[in-house]
């Protein structure tokens, strides 16, 4: 099995930003494309840029993450996903087995992101900041994060532990987008605000096996 990287391990705030200033010091120019090499899912995203928040809809037991995680295995900018799971850990293997590179994402565990990891917003260390399912994010962290993608020209995934309702908007949001696993054999993505709004499925094949381009 591949090795995990030290800022995969269970550590404290400074030490991740430490390691992650000294890694970005020694990568190369980082792409801000989000880029998957699935063809439809790369349609639905082609309009975010740097600056710009995505909300995921992703119940729990829908393999819906998956959808997201494709956008973490191309070449992507020093990236960190804050989960809070239940107190659940990240389990390491089953990253590295879907192709993700753990050389340039990080991983934190807070239930409370803008108040506990202030500082990751305040920089632009991390271009890509997923946020998971916190339970505590309101109007108010909503706006400063929004903004603060924008001052640091980062991409912020907020993903959401139900599927998002076209009666209830986002005005901070670009792109606002509902994914989970039909069947056996498909994934799907709802896009309820968009460039253009409506239902996409990808071959099951294209998400879950390596893949060149699908449709």
């Amino acid at each position: 099995m591949a090795s995990i990287p030290a800022q995969f391990a269970d550590a404290s705030l400074q030490q991740q930003l430490k390691s992650a200033r000294l890694l970005k010091q020694q990568m190369q120019q980082q792409s801000q494309e989000l880029h998957s090499g699935i063809e439809a899912l790369d349609e639905c995203v082609s309009q975010v840029r740097p600056g710009d928040l995505v909300e995921w809809g992703i119940p729990p037991g829908l393999n819906g993450r998956l959808i997201p995680l494709q956008l973490l295995k191309q070449q992507i900018p020093l990236s960190v996903w804050i989960y809070h799971h239940h107190g659940l850990g990240v389990f390491a293997s089953s990253w590295i087995s879907h192709g993700v590179d753990l050389q340039r994402l990080f991983f934190i565990c807070s239930d409370n992101p803008v108040r506990e990891l202030r500082p990751i917003f305040l920089e632009d260390t991390f271009k890509r900041i997923i946020i998971d399912s916190p339970r505590k994010f309101n109007d108010g962290d909503m706006a400063f994060v929004s903004r603060q993608a924008r001052s640091q020209g980062q991409i912020v995934f907020l993903i959401r532990h139900y599927f998002l309702s076209q009666k209830n908007g986002n005005p901070h949001a670009s792109l606002r987008i509902n994914t989970w696993q039909s069947g056996r054999h498909s994934f799907s993505l709802q896009v309820i605000k968009g460039a253009a709004t409506g239902r996409v499925n990808l071959p099951y094949r294209a998400v879950a096996e390596e893949h060149g381009s699908y449709s």
